[in-house]
C-alpha cells in the first residue's frame, strides 16, 4: 500500500484530485455497472454481495485519502503563505522568520554599537549594511515593523521594556496570529540559545511561523536550530537584500523612515526618549530622565 507520507510535494498538489476520482469511479462501478452486467446470471447472488464488499471498500479508503491529501494540501498552502514575505531573499540558505530587540534594561552588558554622536540623513545616504548597523536599537525594530506593512502584512509591536521574548505580532486578515518577530540590532553573532527563546516564544503562543531579523549575523548552530523549528532568519545582508527586492518607491520610503532625524542615539526602553551620553567610570547612554529613570546602555568600544 502506498505511504501517503512518501507523495511528493508538487505530486501531492493534485493526487488528491486522482484520489477522489478513484472513489466516485470505484463507487458507480461497484454499485451501478457490475450489477447491470450480472444482471440474469445465475451466480450473481453469490458473487455481487463480495464484489460490492471489496468495491466499497476500495472507496472508502479512496474517499479516506482523498480528504488526507486534501487537508495536508491546505496545510502546506498556508504554511507557504505565512513564510513567503520573507523567503524573497536572494541567499536560499533558510527558510524561515524575523528578529529581535536589543535588551538595555539597567544593564551594563547590553550589546549595543559603539556611537560617536547623533547621526542624520544626508544626499549622500543610501542603504548598505554600514547604515543598517548604526540604527540605534528601537529605530531598527521600527524598520522591521514598517518592512512588514510594506509588504502587506497587518503588524502589532510590543510595549517598550517588556517584549516577552519577542517585538512584532503579524496576524492573518481574520485576526488570528500568524507569525512572531525578534529584531535585534546588535553587532555581535546571534547564538542559537536566543533561537531557542524564539521558539519558546512560539510554543506558547502555539503557533508554528517565526522570523529573527538582526544586523549582525547567525552562527551555524542557530541556523541549523531555525531550519528544524519554522524560523525564519534574515542576517543583515539578507534585511538588505529583502529591502532591495522593493519596487524603488518603496526602498525610499524606507531609507526616509529609517533616517528620520537622530537615528542612532538609543532610546530609552522605559521612557521613550532619546538617551544622553554620560561618564563616571566609563561612558555609558543614561536617560535624561534621571534619577526618576535609570536605564543605561554601556558604550562598548571597537
Amino acid at each position: 500500500m502506498t505511504n501517503l507520507n512518501k507523495i511528493r510535494p508538487v505530486e501531492r498538489e493534485y493526487a488528491w484530485i486522482l484520489a477522489a476520482a478513484v472513489a466516485v469511479i470505484t463507487s458507480i462501478f461497484t454499485w451501478i455497472l457490475v450489477p447491470a452486467m450480472l444482471a440474469g446470471n445465475p451466480l450473481s447472488d453469490a458473487v455481487l454481495p463480495i464484489l460490492k464488499m471489496a468495491g466499497s471498500l476500495l472507496a472508502a479508503f479512496a474517499a479516506f485519502a482523498t480528504l488526507k491529501l486534501f487537508l495536508e494540501r491546505k496545510k502546506g498552502r498556508e504554511q507557504e503563505k505565512d513564510s513567503a514575505p520573507f523567503n524573497n531573499r536572494k541567499s536560499s540558505s533558510q527558510h524561515a522568520p524575523y528578529t529581535g530587540r536589543v535588551n538595555p534594561v539597567n544593564s551594563h552588558n547590553s550589546r549595543h554599537k559603539t556611537q560617536t554622536g547623533p547621526q542624520f540623513k544626508t544626499d549622500e545616504t543610501v542603504w548598505n549594511l554600514e547604515l543598517l548597523q548604526s540604527l540605534e536599537w528601537k529605530r531598527f525594530e521600527d524598520l522591521c515593523n514598517e518592512y512588514s506593512k510594506t509588504k502587506g502584512m497587518r503588524t502589532q509591536t510590543t510595549r517598550l521594556g517588556a517584549d516577552g521574548g519577542i517585538d512584532i505580532r503579524i496576524y492573518r486578515e481574520n485576526g488570528d496570529l500568524m507569525s512572531v518577530v525578534q529584531c535585534k540590532a546588535w553587532k555581535y553573532d546571534i547564538h542559537v540559545n536566543l533561537i531557542r527563546e524564539l521558539a519558546g516564544v512560539m510554543a506558547h503562543e502555539k503557533i508554528k511561523s517565526g522570523v529573527f531579523i538582526t544586523t549582525s549575523r547567525f552562527t551555524p548552530d542557530a541556523k541549523a536550530f531555525a531550519a528544524a523549528n519554522r524560523i525564519v532568519l534574515l542576517d543583515g545582508n539578507e534585511f538588505l537584500d529583502a529591502i532591495k527586492t522593493l519596487p524603488a518607491n518603496e526602498q525610499e520610503h524606507l531609507l526616509n523612515f529609517a533616517t528620520a532625524g537622530d537615528y542612532t542615539t538609543p532610546t530609552c526602553p522605559k521612557c521613550d526618549v532619546k538617551m544622553v551620553r554620560r561618564k563616571k567610570y566609563s561612558e555609558f547612554w543614561g536617560c535624561p530622565n534621571f534619577p526618576d529613570c535609570r536605564q543605561i546602555i554601556k558604550i562598548r568600544k571597537g
